[in-house]
């Protein structure tokens, strides 16, 4: 019983320790405010779906797009890419960000899509690779933007997070502890597994 108490107190600091890494290594690159945050040729929408499972909206996807139009409509970017998955032709996230963002005003020709952002490392990966920037402005939660900086500067794209509008505890508590899983899940993809 000693030993698997010990374990469990070491997978505890270890967890701790990585989140407590991530959140200092990249706070300084996430901005509240649109005025603030420099210019990016480019900004990332991270995807997810705009409904809950219930059927209601999802305040996640709301808030997303109001922050990626906000950004626009300043000029602290000239196009948008938004970036989700795509498994089928019923789902299509991609698609479920241009809509909302063409209804607040973003012209459709300054949105760029990307079907394969599966998870935020290939929504990176991908911002890199397929789109070939070395620069962005990654727009999401900001406790989501600690793991999207920290998996931007592992592939050595400049980035800074713009986020959105703090939503309450009882709206975001559940997301934000799997948050706290996904962090160490990212340090295993990235360090450990290799993730390609």
């Amino acid at each position: 019983m000693k030993i698997i108490n010990r374990l469990f107190l070491l997978f505890i600091s270890i967890a701790v320790g990585i989140n407590i890494w991530m959140i200092v290594s990249t706070k300084d690159r996430i901005y509240e405010s649109v005025k603030e945050i420099p210019f990016n040729e480019v900004g990332l929408v991270l995807g997810t779906s705009n409904k809950n499972k219930d059927g209601g909206e999802n305040l996640f996807f709301k808030e997303r797009m109001n922050t990626a139009a906000e950004l626009y409509k300043s000029g602290k970017v000239n196009k948008l890419i938004v970036s989700g998955t795509n498994p089928s032709r019923y789902y299509d996230e991609p698609e479920m960000m241009r809509k909302a963002l063409v209804e607040q005003g973003v012209p459709e020709d300054r949105i760029l899509l990307d079907r394969s952002g599966l998870r935020t490392i290939e929504s990176i990966r991908n911002t890199q690779n397929e789109f070939k920037l070395k620069n962005v402005t990654i727009i999401t939660q900001k406790f989501h933007g600690y793991r999207a900086l920290f998996i931007s500067d592992y592939y050595q794209l400049n980035a800074y997070v713009i986020s959105t509008r703090k939503l309450p505890l009882n709206e975001s508590g559940n997301v934000r502890l799997r948050e706290f899983f996904a962090r160490i899940k990212a340090v295993i993809d990235l360090y450990l597994l290799g993730s390609k």
